[in-house]
């Protein structure tokens, strides 16, 4: 009777384990490998991000299938406050330092918080609700522990990573005529 008791908590324990979720850490150093299909030249790039600088402000180095490179620069006040997501050509500076609402590829803090406690938020002027995912997202085969959001419109779909350090967007879809989908990170 024993076995069967220790054989049943084993298999619930097993059953358990492979049911959680993963939550990357982004620290610096971290490569972040996207997949941007950009509507306007029905085209699909590989990006490739590195997080050189994770503490405000943020840098983050970018190079894009063949297209160029740069570094894009985040503001301290946009990592505690921002509310756009800026998807833009970077300039022809060196640095392109992005305006102090926008971050690039994760939540401000402000707008992080906000989501946790309303699940609800808004970003780049639309309003999202955080709803139950009918397809979670993944990362080489595992769930990645993700908050899923849409737009009022239905239109623009978010997967936030759970984590308040670097609230990364691991997917997003219809965000300025970009969809982003992250594929690895390292």
């Amino acid at each position: 009777m024993k076995r069967i008791y220790l054989l049943a908590l084993l298999a619930f324990l097993s059953v358990n384990a492979l049911a959680q979720k993963v939550n990357p850490t982004i620290q610096n150093g971290t490569v972040l490998n996207y997949s941007a299909y950009i509507k306007a030249f029905d085209r699909t790039l590989p990006v490739t991000i590195t997080a050189t600088e994770i503490a405000a402000p943020v840098h983050l180095k970018w190079a894009a299938g063949g297209m160029g490179s740069g570094v894009f620069e985040i503001s301290s006040k946009a990592v505690e406050s921002g509310t756009k997501i800026g998807i833009k050509q970077p300039g022809y500076d060196e640095v392109t330092k992005l305006k102090d609402d926008e971050t690039l590829i994760f939540l401000s803090k402000s707008t992080f918080n906000t989501l946790t406690t309303t699940k609800a938020f808004e970003l780049n002027k639309m309003k999202f609700k955080v709803i139950d995912a009918a397809t979670p997202f993944t990362l080489k085969d595992k769930e990645v522990d993700t908050f899923y959001a849409v737009s009022e419109n239905g239109k623009t779909k978010i997967w936030v990573l759970n984590n308040p350090s670097f609230p990364l967007i691991c997917k997003a879809e219809g965000v300025q005529g970009v969809d982003l989908t992250l594929n690895s990170l390292q």
